[in-house]
């Protein structure tokens, strides 16, 4: 047995049996042997970057190790930011990398990886020898799992041409993953429940985490036990949908009425939610309020904006040891929820303009809210854009949504839609990206249409820049510097071998949806937006409009 044939061995033994990467000669025999086997696929991006963020995606929804593989020297530079935006979603993400042996005599691709890897928030793991390899390995699937980190496993090309000379015993990491710390210590909550008891306007933010365990029903009784308002951080948009007390978002795209009400509590507690800068708007949005948060951490990993109580305990057992102890001091409270705050809620929405110079962004939203099927999957990308579905698209009954704002890098969304969708076949997938964001791996479109991968991808087309358009004008400079003629991005799609349509009036998204989800593959909806039209939290931060949007309700 040669080690690359081994080294496959390791990758299913761990579990992973669908895998992203492009080839090169650092990887080429080890995808060679994958390529052997039934039990493991392998989607071949079109760019080592694209191939990260694929990985990445499919660790997001399916809550497994994401497994990408890149050449060495320059397969590895390529992939720098999406590693870092894997790192800052706190991926499991191995990535796979070759590398040039050293003292080789052609040092056309060599550098030093380490560094580089190190210098992309990811840990770097390096196979020693044949004797050490089996251990190497799991210690950098046991990273990645514990540590919910990108790890990147280095294999010298010259090693993983040796040949075995003994019975190859792998063992994987699973098998030494240490339990979970779920239960939270009694002296940790005692505090946060005298804070939820003396509250009088309590508020609870659920995050990724609350919907990871499950917490929803544990929640909404302790919400309704202390008269709690329900938000979310963006991650967890739509948890509570449907709930009279739900609203929305906090932070950045917190809605008018929301952010009048969150300015007004005095307890917060996040449950699987850190909140962070955006979340708390750098900690301004509940200036009154004390803060406890719980999560499944042992710590946080910093003060934060907002310094506060810390539980470490899974959320549904944590909120359910709450209410055990509510339960029996007989607490029941109004707290938030009485006729004032009903008052907010039920104001009439701001009534905006509609634009004159293409499709009205608030209106796609909200159509695209009512065109989108129970139990879809959305994947949406970063940029100006991405504040339209935030703050207008309800999301229906079971549906996710997956958002690739780490970072603070546009040209993320597409890749990490390949790996959602990837991660999970048969279910309805609507993709949202900037038209900016899509010319960054616009080739990723041959890569959908290859594996036939079905996804409606709906292109928020601005025809530029729009994050820059905007604050150029602020700034008194010319918007056209960051604004360009729009490409036939249908066209190209039908290139790839794809179809689409190009959005005549925001009417027509509910049909163009539907033709695409019953189509199957890529179908491409470029919908040509007002250029002219700032988001709501744009107009906010660099207009000095005050907030005006709306409360956001789920579709009828």
């Amino acid at each position: 047995m040669k080690v690359y044939e081994a080294i496959a061995e390791t990758l299913v033994a761990e579990g992973c049996n669908e895998l992203f990467g492009l080839m090169g000669d650092g990887n080429m025999s080890l995808w060679g042997a994958l390529g052997k086997r039934s039990d493991v696929k392998i989607t071949s991006a079109r760019h080592e970057a694209a191939a990260v963020s694929m990985a990445d995606g499919y660790s997001r929804t399916t809550g497994k190790v994401g497994v990408a593989m890149v050449t060495c020297g320059p397969g590895l530079t390529q992939v720098g930011t999406s590693l870092i935006v894997a790192a800052r979603n706190k991926s499991q993400l191995v990535l796979v990398v070759g590398e040039i042996p050293a003292g080789a005599k052609n040092k056309t691709q060599t550098m030093d990886q380490r560094r580089f890897v190190e210098a992309c928030s990811s840990r770097f793991h390096t196979i020693t020898s044949a004797d050490n390899m089996a251990e190497e390995i799991a210690e950098a699937f046991y990273a990645a799992r514990v540590h919910r980190v990108p790890v990147v496993l280095n294999l010298p090309m010259d090693l993983q041409e040796q040949s075995f000379d003994w019975d190859f015993d792998y063992r994987p990491s699973t098998l030494f993953l240490p339990p979970r710390v779920e239960n939270p210590h009694p002296d940790l909550l005692a505090p946060v429940i005298e804070k939820l008891m003396a509250a009088e306007r309590p508020v609870i933010i659920a995050g990724k985490g609350a919907m990871a365990a499950k917490a929803k029903d544990e929640i909404l009784a302790l919400a309704d036990r202390v008269g709690a308002l329900l938000a979310t951080s963006l991650q967890g948009k739509g948890f509570f949908a449907g709930q009279p007390w739900d609203i929305g978002i906090a932070g950045a795209f917190a809605s008018a009425p929301s952010e009048r009400l969150l300015a007004e509590a005095d307890f917060v507690l996040g449950v699987g939610a850190e909140l962070g800068y955006y979340t708390t708007e750098g900690g301004l949005l509940f200036p009154s309020a004390e803060v406890a948060r719980i999560d499944i951490k042992p710590m946080p990993e910093e003060i934060g904006v907002i310094p506060g109580l810390y539980v470490q305990g899974d959320a549904k057992k944590a909120v359910a040891a709450i209410n055990e102890a509510l339960e029996s001091r007989q607490i029941r409270k109004e707290g938030f929820r009485n006729a004032a705050t009903q008052a907010v809620l039920n104001e009439a929405p701001h009534a905006f303009p509609t634009p004159t110079d293409g499709l009205d962004p608030r209106a796609l939203a909200t159509n695209l809210a009512a065109a989108l099927p129970k139990g879809v999957l959305v994947t949406c990308g970063a940029g100006h854009f991405f504040s339209w579905p935030a703050i207008y698209m309800a999301l229906p009954e079971g549906a996710e949504i997956q958002f690739s704002y780490q970072f603070g890098a546009v040209g993320q969304g597409l890749p990490l839609a390949v790996g959602t969708g990837v991660g999970n076949p048969g279910r309805p997938h609507v993709v949202i990206e900037g038209d900016g964001s899509m010319m960054f791996n616009l080739q990723e479109l041959q890569t959908i249409c290859r594996y036939n991968i079905q996804m409606v991808l709906i292109v928020w087309n601005d025809g530029g820049y729009g994050a820059e358009v905007h604050k150029l004008v602020v700034k008194g400079f010319d918007p056209a510097l960051a604004q360009w003629d729009s490409p036939d991005f249908v066209a190209i799609a039908k290139a790839f071998g794809g179809d689409g349509v190009t959005l005549s009036s925001v009417s027509d998204l509910g049909a163009a949806v539907q033709a695409g989800l019953t189509k199957g593959g890529l179908y491409l909806i470029d919908a040509r937006v007002s250029p002219t039209t700032a988001s709501d939290p744009y107009a906010k931060v660099h207009q000095g409009i005050e907030n005006r949007a709306p409360l956001l309700r789920p579709v009828a």
